[in-house]
């Protein structure tokens, strides 16, 4: 074997070695999804929580099987996002689309189903909400920015 193929063999290996560190930021330790009553506000809100006392009022909005889920959180190896859709009028099956993690700055884009075609006008009952745990390790550090973006979908 030449050396040239050498270098590339080893460069293979290298790059096959980054895959999964580059693919972790793709996932989430774990995702609670849910509803809530609406707050009067309008427009989403975003909490990071990486500590215990973070979890603040809004935990309160949850509904009481999350509110436990999240008082379990080991806060030592995890973090903790919460995002409500608030504002946005009959929003339905809100899922996870991605989220990045650079310089110190977590966004989170979600997106949600909008009323079938045809509905003319929607009365909001509940607020969707998602909460996201991080694991510490995956994030690599504290985030000093938050943005939750949300994105309709037909």
């Amino acid at each position: 074997m030449g050396r040239r193929h050498l270098i590339r063999l080893a460069a293979l290996v290298v790059a096959l070695l980054c895959v999964p560190a580059a693919a972790a930021g793709t996932r989430v330790s774990w995702l609670l999804q849910g509803a809530t009553e609406p707050n009067g506000t309008q427009k989403p809100h975003v909490y990071f929580a990486s500590q215990r006392s973070d979890l603040g009022p809004w935990v309160r909005r949850l509904t009481p099987a999350h509110q436990t889920r999240l008082r379990r959180v080991d806060f030592t190896k995890s973090v903790v996002l919460g995002g409500f859709l608030d504002g946005n009028a009959c929003v339905f099956d809100v899922r996870l689309k991605d989220w990045t993690f650079s310089r110190g700055r977590l966004i989170v884009d979600v997106t949600f189903r909008k009323p079938p075609v045809g509905v003319a006008t929607c009365v909001r009952t509940s607020t969707s909400y998602i909460v996201i745990g991080f694991s510490r390790a995956e994030l690599g550090g504290d985030p000093t920015f938050v943005e939750l973006r949300t994105l309709a979908r037909s």
